[in-house]
């Protein structure tokens, strides 16, 4: 068994590893509780707590004037759940991930590493009237595969708005949200083994969803301009990946924006290699008002017959709009669709309806409107207010697009003991880590808090990081 216990936590723990490991067998007594408290240099009542707990999960009988028994019935050994997660397909969170999820839970955070808008820039008058509109008979039962044909028609209006492109709505399919997209994405068209070229660093690496599917992340190197086509043709060259995946409008987590240049060379390479290309474009409508708007998508400019294309409503309407799309040759949106029905019944009808009165209402261009010239003011006002980060030796580059700000901090400091000193004053970020990079960055949000409380973090994060102790954690 694993070392002695101090808490009642560890003790249980302890216990339940006994009673898996044959210490204790079915319809063994347990020792008296004096007797184990003595044993390990403990409290009566820890044990007495511990003792509890086991009975509470079913795997001990207490009896008056007895003591306690493993059950009887258990076969002599209790199901092992840690093991059964140790291997399950999908991987526990990365420490970092974990700890920004927990921070999130306090109401006395002021919180950066969101990626959304905002509570006060969604559209709630507007989503409201819309919602009183909806037609519940037509949408509250199940739906098609592909989603609701009014929706797929309305994103397809859209996207001949956005991309100039004309697409067919049955080569379109409505998941919930570009992040089930992309998991689609990955389970109905990867395998075990095969690997995908990527961003680094890229958001894609903080998610668990490729360790699951046994999908291997080759990292493209990028700069200011996103990635660097000739480092990109070297790792083809070199590793022969099974797909591209790109993020290169308002990139996650650097707010880099692929130049036009750099796209049309990255297509010709995937065309040479007949690699495909997945592009997820999920912050491609949060312009900053008054930067220039960014080159057209690699989906418009390249063959649509060799790409998929990822997009969202979550990012600039609300992340509770679990709206997304994937457009591509239609062949494959059909069986992406075959697949998905084995997961869910579909997105909710309710929420497409939504969407699909949106996108074809006056409320849409003006929210978009709304939100790009907020996205101007909040980021001159967080550039303002990042003077005291650049005091301590941060650099940055200004977003023209997209939620954050990617900073480099300075020295390399572990991230972990860094966003931990930062907790403790109130304050969290995204570390670079999460995203591949090296000790040192990090993604702060600019939009989701209103200038006065972003510049409050911004102070709290400033004094973090001139006072987190340079030790290893």
């Amino acid at each position: 068994m694993s070392d002695e216990p101090r808490t009642v936590r560890d003790l249980v723990g302890w216990l339940v590893s006994g009673i898996h490991e044959g210490s204790w067998p079915a319809a063994t007594r347990l020792p008296p509780e004096r007797t184990l408290a003595r044993q390990l240099g403990l409290n009566r009542s820890t044990v007495a707590t511990a003792y509890l707990e086991l009975q509470a999960r079913g795997l001990v009988d207490r009896r008056q004037g007895s003591g306690t028994y493993v059950r009887g019935d258990l076969w002599g050994m209790t199901p092992d759940w840690p093991r059964y997660l140790e291997r399950a397909a999908f991987r526990p969170m990365a420490p970092l991930a974990r700890k920004i999820a927990q921070t999130r839970q306090r109401g006395d955070i002021l919180d950066f590493s969101e990626a959304d808008i905002g509570p006060d820039l969604w559209p709630q008058d507007g989503l409201h009237r819309l919602l009183a509109d909806v037609d519940l008979g037509a949408v509250l039962g199940y739906g098609q595969q592909l989603g609701l044909p009014r929706l797929r028609e309305a994103v397809c209006l859209e996207m001949k708005r956005h991309l100039g492109a004309d697409i067919d709505p049955k080569s379109v399919m409505i998941t919930a949200g570009a992040q089930q997209a992309l998991y689609l994405l990955a389970r109905g068209l990867l395998h075990p083994g095969d690997a995908i070229a990527i961003e680094k660093p890229s958001f894609y690496y903080s998610q668990a969803l490729f360790q699951s599917c046994g999908v291997r992340l080759l990292p493209i190197a990028m700069d200011r301009d996103g990635i660097l086509p000739d480092a990109l043709d070297e790792l083809v060259r070199r590793h022969r990946p099974s797909m591209v995946w790109l993020n290169p409008t308002y990139h996650n987590p650097t707010a880099a924006t692929l130049s036009l240049e750099r796209r049309r060379a990255v297509l010709a390479l995937c065309s040479s290699w007949n690699l495909p290309l997945v592009e997820d474009d999920a912050f491609a409508y949060l312009q900053v008002a008054g930067t220039p708007k960014p080159p057209p998508p690699l989906f418009q400019l390249g063959s649509r017959h060799s790409a998929l294309y990822v997009g969202s409503l979550s990012k600039i309407v609300a992340p509770g709009l679990r709206i997304g799309w994937i457009a591509g040759p239609r062949a494959i949106i059909a069986r992406l669709a075959e697949i998905r029905s084995q997961i869910d019944a579909g997105t909710p009808g309710l929420v497409q309806a939504i969407a699909a009165t949106l996108l074809v209402d006056p409320v849409w261009p003006d929210h978009l409107r709304a939100v790009s010239l907020a996205l101007r003011e909040r980021r001159d006002a967080f550039e303002r207010s990042l003077g005291a980060l650049a005091s301590l030796g941060a650099t940055w580059a200004s977003p023209a697009g997209g939620l954050h700000y990617w900073l480099r901090l300075g020295d390399a400091q572990p991230d972990q003991q860094r966003l931990e000193h930062a907790v403790d004053l109130g304050v969290a970020y995204a570390p670079g880590r999460l995203y591949g990079a090296e000790d040192g960055y990090a993604r702060l949000n600019y939009v989701q808090l209103p200038p006065a409380k972003a510049a409050l973090g911004l102070a709290k994060l400033a004094e973090a990081l001139a006072t987190s102790p340079r030790r290893r954690i």
